[in-house]
């Protein structure tokens, strides 16, 4: 069923509809679900920035939903969307129907309070009717399946109304709910898994009746991509049971992957086998990527079949584990089967898993002591390498450690001046030294390079000897987890270059807790753990002894790629190529485990623009036409308009369907010439439509005839204007205009008058009016585009208001340039559009018509009107939906009564120029303010 206008519900049901569109078009705030750990990518990344990345700093301060049952609201009137409510999904692997009801209506019950709060709840005003908008929360990859989401959702908003019915509060209840899908044949399968759910409950058809609604918007894309977002990890919860005998140990596995979750995979985990090859990965026993290297025989020993058969897609992903599972070197595992490899001796070798594509990890159940502070002026970092001031015996120097130290420092301060470094290295690195620097200050960045030690058996002060892990400071000093967990403030980055530090052992850590080592009754299994349980956003630790070469390359690449404004994900896949490619048969790229939330970035700088993706994209031209039609749609969507960016994906499509031979292709040429159109590129999008229309075989729509015209029009005054000081003949502009009005004429006698035809001509029109304005077919010119939009508004048409501003347009010039009185309907009309309401919709023209009328008022009045007013207009529209070429239609309109006003009564002269220079300060507003490049 497709009804795209509200309708009367009975009994109090709740309007339900299903909307085919962009977020950016919602008529409530949006309703979202988020993953503890995961990034934001897709819908939630767009919602952060329609809000002005409000979700975004409520993450950072450790305020932003994960667990089940937890929420945020934010709700703002003046944004579009006007507000999100964001629930939490918890761990990917735990999300059932269940969970995922009681977080929904938890996040509505939330939202409704937030709303009686703030007064939004019982008001009289239609336009304030209680609703949410919401994506399908659940559905997205890791997720549950379609039809239980939509059947959470449904009872969950039941549940929550019934609840807030026992308030007793007059309008206290959820009245609409709109399921936005932003991909056609999603859309399509959720309205019918909505109708089904609500066929299915008797309750659920009491509180929405059948069938729903099916509502298109703005924005809508055809179909969903077959390639994930490239945002997005893919999680992958490994967990292994602590209770069993060491040989009946087994890992459990559950992916995230497509529409609907794998379930949990168990495979054996024999530590008899698996803890040899450990030992032989931190010996460097066996070159990497030899057929017996351990990182290949834990592949096939750890690996589950079913990810063993998708290794191939190099998708990035999340490890959630648990302490048991943590101890494997995951990294490590090496996909690169020999019975599989090239036959080309010759091809480039393959890099393996973790080079290809990222790899996180995030602890599962870990407890978090937040220590979050507001940064005061430059970020600091401190760097340490090989403590050296008070050696131990059997702990020698570590050239390489001292190196690393003072190139990170380096780096940090003196080369990219985004930090204040502290360095201690050798003499200077004390282990007074160190405690005071590091429990002193409220560092961004902590960087160890220096001996670890796990379990160690250490001779103490007193004679006895006790079991100690941590960073070797020397002097008897080892820093463990007690010294870690005094640290005042969490540092955003800690990076521990330590051999073994990157070992969690449980077992050890029982044993620990048992004995009660060095007295204390919590002792972590490891460094890592203990950083991660007090609140630091990223740790990056090693898991045994590392080359100094490649650990120095992966540090410096890290850093450069964070301060670059990368993420924490793929500053660590780059740092990792990095080390790979310095030694590609030393597995030191395998030896850091990084754990934290993969989009975290520090807030030193913005990323650079990506560079462009030369690889082909399409198998065929109907997926180019598709790439082209959505940059026209997402030019005109406030969210999406990155002019940069589509341009760039413009220019790739053209490039490849060039290299291809598809720009035979009528349909094609007229998508690219749309898109260039909608760019604002006049020139190229006229070379495009005239390919498309000349094609022997053409198969195009007549609105590529229509705007082939109605762009050479607009580009033969555009090109006249840039010559007219200079003295520039009008006669080109002149036969070009009236070239493109016979094409639209000979189309209107041939296939019948529309509005928009008879509108285009009108154009044509009022363009010889323009580039003429003192000749005396100016006037003649002026009466024809009266003539014609006056026939488009008897037509009708989507917008009649469109034409009848034109027709007002003609009329006022005519008046003003005489110097006689103009028609009172003109005022009428005008009058009429100011005061309507502001449409609740995506259409530019509409939502600038109140702008456009005021704009003809005080010319009309022989201005200055109030622009504050009509500037704010623009801007209200603009952040919501149009495009260059639409926004420069406005300057192109405002140009023509500078030209036009150029001619006329000697007597009505400084009407004339007084009108002309507050059009021209209006037009470069709009030009400075929305067109610069």
């Amino acid at each position: 069923m497709s009804d795209t206008q509200p309708r009367e519900t009975q009994n109090d049901r709740i309007d339900l509809s299903v909307v085919h569109g962009h977020l950016a078009f919602s008529r409530f705030p949006v309703l979202v679900g988020h993953y503890i750990g995961d990034t934001f990518a897709g819908t939630e990344a767009r919602l952060d920035r329609a809000l002005g990345f409000r979700l975004t700093e409520r993450r950072k301060l450790g305020l932003y939903p994960g667990r089940i049952g937890t929420c945020a609201i934010l709700v703002d009137p003046n944004c579009r969307p006007s507000g999100a409510v964001v629930v939490g999904l918890g761990q990917p692997a735990g999300l059932s129907i269940g969970a995922l009801r009681e977080t929904l209506r938890r996040g509505i019950l939330a939202f409704m309070v937030e709303s009686l709060d703030r007064g939004h709840v019982g008001s009289a005003d239609p336009k304030a009717l209680m609703g949410l908008s919401t994506l399908l929360v659940g559905a997205g990859a890791g997720g549950v399946d379609r039809n239980s989401c939509v059947q959470a959702l449904l009872q969950a908003t039941s549940q929550a109304n019934a609840m807030l019915a026992g308030l007793q509060k007059n309008g206290a209840r959820i009245r609409a709910v709109e399921i936005i899908e932003l991909y056609e044949d999603r859309a399509y399968e959720t309205w019918r898994a909505v109708k089904k759910a609500i066929q299915n409950d008797p309750l659920l058809e009491e509180v929405f009746g059948l069938p729903p609604r099916f509502s298109p918007r703005e924005g809508g894309r055809r179909n969903a991509p077959i390639s994930p977002d490239p945002n997005w990890w893919e999680p992958i919860q490994i967990t292994m049971p602590p209770v069993g005998a060491v040989e009946d140990r087994s890992l459990s596995f559950t992916v995230g992957s497509g529409f609907a979750r794998t379930e949990a995979r168990t495979i054996a985990a024999n530590l008899d086998i698996v803890a040899p090859l450990m030992r032989r990965t931190a010996q460097n026993v066996d070159l990497d990527g030899a057929p017996i290297s351990p990182g290949r025989i834990l592949f096939e020993l750890l690996w589950p079949e079913s990810l063993k058969r998708r290794s191939a897609e190099e998708q990035n992903r999340r490890l959630i584990l648990d302490e048991q599972s943590a101890a494997f070197p995951w990294e490590l595992l090496d996909d690169r089967r020999p019975w599989m490899s090239a036959e080309d001796t010759n091809a480039p070798k393959l890099a393996p898993p973790a080079v290809r594509a990222g790899m996180v990890r995030q602890l599962l159940q870990i407890r978090f002591s937040e220590r979050v502070v507001a940064a005061r002026g430059k970020p600091k970092a401190l760097i340490i390498g090989d403590p050296g001031a008070e050696p131990m015996k059997g702990f020698g120097a570590l050239p390489g450690a001292e190196a690393e130290a003072t190139a990170l420092a380096e780096l940090l301060g003196a080369t990219r001046q985004s930090h204040d470094v502290t360095l201690l290295v050798k003499a200077a690195a004390t282990p007074n030294q160190i405690f005071k620097q590091l429990l002193g200050q409220a560092w961004e960045i902590v960087h160890i390079s220096a001996h670890g030690v796990v379990d160690y058996d250490m001779a103490h002060a007193d004679g006895v000897n006790r079991l100690v892990t941590g960073v070797v400071l020397g002097g008897g000093v080892v820093m463990g987890a007690s010294e870690l967990s005094k640290l005042p403030v969490s540092p955003a980055i800690f990076f521990v270059n330590c051999c073994n530090l990157g070992m969690i052992d449980a077992t050890a850590e029982g044993k620990v807790r048992q004995e009660g080592v060095e007295g204390r009754p919590e002792l972590a299994a490891s460094v890592a753990v203990q950083l991660i349980q007090l609140g630091v956003r990223c740790v990056i630790v090693a898991g045994w002894e590392v080359d100094d070469d490649c650990a120095k390359a992966f540090g410096l690449r890290f850093y450069s790629e964070m301060l670059d404004g990368a993420g924490f994900g793929e500053a660590t896949l780059q740092a990792r190529k990095a080390a790979y490619e310095t030694k590609p048969d030393n597995n030191t790229w395998g030896a850091f485990q990084c754990y934290g939330d993969p989009d975290y970035r520090l807030r030193v700088v913005s990323a650079p623009p990506a560079a462009a993706d030369e690889a082909d994209q399409f198998v065929g031209v109907s997926e180019a036409i598709v790439a082209a039609e959505q940059i026209s749609g997402d030019v005109n969507v406030g969210l999406e308009r990155d002019l940069k960016v589509q341009q760039d994906r413009l220019v790739r499509i053209q490039g490849e369907a060039k290299r291809k031979g598809w720009l035979k292709s009528a349909p094609l040429c007229a998508a690219l010439a749309e898109a260039w159109a909608e760019l604002g590129a006049l020139p190229e999008a006229i070379d495009f439509y005239s390919a498309a229309i000349k094609n022997e075989k053409a198969v195009f729509k007549l609105r590529a005839v229509e705007q082939l015209a109605n762009l050479r029009s607009r580009n033969a005054v555009s090109e006249f204007r840039k010559g007219f000081a200079e003295g520039k003949s009008p006669a080109d502009a002149i036969a070009a205009i009236q070239d493109a009005l016979c094409k639209l004429v000979s189309l209107t006698e041939a296939v019948g008058p529309t509005s928009e035809r008879l509108s285009l001509q009108a154009g044509c029109w009022k363009r010889l009016a323009q580039v003429q304005p003192s000749d005396p077919g100016a006037n003649d010119a002026l009466t024809r585009m009266k003539e014609c939009s006056e026939l488009a508004v008897k037509l009708g048409g989507n917008d009649p208001d469109y034409p009848r501003l034109m027709a007002c347009n003609a009329a006022i010039s005519m008046a003003l340039r005489d110097g006689t009185a103009c028609d009172s309907a003109v005022g009428k009309d005008l009058q009429r559009m100011l005061e309507q309401p502001a449409p609740d919709e995506a259409d530019f023209w509409k939502l600038i018509r109140s702008a456009d009328a005021r704009t003809n008022v005080a010319i009309m009045n022989g201005a200055p009107g109030d622009g504050g007013t009509i500037r704010d207009a623009y801007r209200r529209a603009w952040r919501y939906t149009g495009s260059p070429s639409k926004m420069r239609s406005v300057t192109e309109h405002l140009e023509f009564y500078e030209d036009i006003f150029r001619g006329g009564a000697d007597e009505t002269d400084p009407t004339r120029q007084r009108i002309r220079a507050w059009v021209a300060e209006l037009r470069q507003f709009i030009e400075s303010e929305f067109l610069a490049k």
